[in-house]
């Protein structure tokens, strides 16, 4: 991922989170790259809120996370191909679950977008006056088993998935928060006090996970929240205890 996607995502989040939070201050709010993600100036000092997000698999070459960011791949490309010479359509693309990251990940994203991109040509000459349509062209590029086209104001493609919700253990939470921990005291040296955003998605996924609620987590942070970043926007304030 991009550094520029990164705080993209990073901005998407806090959004989300500030709309949410109980207790969220009014001031000047800062994103200047560094630790903590997001700096708030209000009336009582410096506020601090470090974003982390949490995955099921670490990042190995075939974690659901690489898997998920080549197919985005993919179909950006796809799109991009299209954009020259197709007028603008809503297109969803889901890929077969046994696909696996090549090594020439390049030349693979060029090659499945291209399909993808002569497939939509088609439907798109063949169809004039189609609205949209729901297509299993699975005979014809067999990374993909369902795409739908419809008509659309401007070009807006995405890659779908099923998710499959899976419970996250404590100790792989307290993981998380213990590795922002370690790095608390550099955290202030930019805020009077600092809280922890982490992140979870229940449909992508790779980060299809549901926290435990009821359980105490150790942290050197005042408040940690888990927020969903899914249509759902769900935002729990986990309990802590103070280390």
């Amino acid at each position: 991922m991009s550094n520029q996607s990164k705080k993209i995502i990073e901005k998407i989040h806090f959004e989300y989170f500030k709309e949410r939070c109980e207790g969220f201050p009014s001031g000047k709010i800062d994103r200047d790259g560094e630790s903590p993600v997001f700096i708030i100036e209000y009336k009582e000092g410096k506020l601090g809120v470090e974003h982390t997000r949490l995955f099921k698999e670490d990042g190995h070459p075939n974690a659901l996370q690489t898997i998920e960011g080549f197919r985005r791949e993919i179909v950006r490309h796809a799109k991009e191909l299209c954009e020259k010479d197709v007028s603008p359509l809503l297109v969803n693309v889901w890929f077969t679950f046994n696909q696996k990251v090549p090594k020439n990940r390049k030349s693979e994203i060029e090659r499945i977008g291209g399909n993808i991109a002569e497939l939509v040509r088609r439907w798109n000459k063949e169809n004039p006056s189609k609205e949209y349509e729901n297509l299993k062209p699975h005979l014809e590029v067999s990374e993909i088993f369902q795409m739908f086209i419809a008509r659309s104001p401007k070009h807006y493609w995405s890659m779908e998935g099923c998710a499959v919700e899976q419970k996250c253990s404590i100790e792989k939470l307290q993981k998380c928060i213990d590795e922002k921990n370690a790095r608390y005291e550099k955290y202030l040296e930019r805020c009077n006090e600092c809280w922890l955003l982490i992140v979870v998605d229940v449909f992508k996924n790779s980060q299809s996970l549901v926290p435990n609620l009821t359980h105490r987590y150790e942290s050197k942070f005042k408040r940690v929240f888990c927020l969903d970043a899914s249509h759902r926007k769900q935002l729990q304030e986990l309990y802590v205890k103070w280390i």
